[in-house]
């Protein structure tokens, strides 16, 4: 039972840039938005240097990610949602059975993205994806709304192309 525990509270330190993101049993919307390549790859963060990341597609519409870092390895289902232009991801734990909510804004190079997590503090639980999308339509202009002392920048690490000699 121990050991249950302490993956558990591992996970919850790992997740989300060693914060500790919004965490609901719904996501914002369900999975509708086609996979984008530029998320697609080997990603790392100098303000999250403990962990990296590696991106694929899953489906037309969803992301498996896996995060590693000295200690262990763990995996995620993950998808986009468009609010009033603005993309969040829903980020899946099955060990955890629940999503994982943050703002992404990608550069337009394909190389950089940042994540803000959605704040752990708010107020509401949501039973309904309808309902929680509602509520970040209301509320996503708002600083209080995400943990952004957890902001951080991912960079996508080169590919190494081998070449062969003739």
């Amino acid at each position: 039972m121990n050991k249950v525990f302490f993956l558990v509270a591992l996970i919850f330190i790992s997740i989300g840039l060693g914060g500790c993101p919004y965490e609901s049993s719904v996501p914002i919307s369900n999975a509708s938005i086609p996979v984008d390549p530029r998320f697609l790859g080997k990603w790392n963060s100098k303000d999250e240097v403990y962990n990296n990341y590696q991106i694929t597609q899953s489906s037309p519409t969803q992301y498996h990610v896996v995060q590693k870092n000295i200690s262990q390895t763990s995996q995620f289902t993950a998808f986009l949602s468009e609010v009033k232009g603005a993309l969040f991801m829903n980020l899946y734990s099955d060990s955890t059975k629940a999503y994982y909510l943050f703002r992404i804004k990608p550069d337009t190079s394909g190389n950089k993205f940042t994540l803000t997590p959605i704040a752990a503090e708010l107020p509401e639980h949501f039973n309904s994806s309808e309902a929680l999308r509602s509520f970040v339509e209301k509320n996503m202009n708002l600083q209080s709304f995400y943990d952004e002392a957890d902001r951080a920048e991912y960079e996508k690490i080169p590919t190494v192309s081998h070449t062969v000699l003739n």
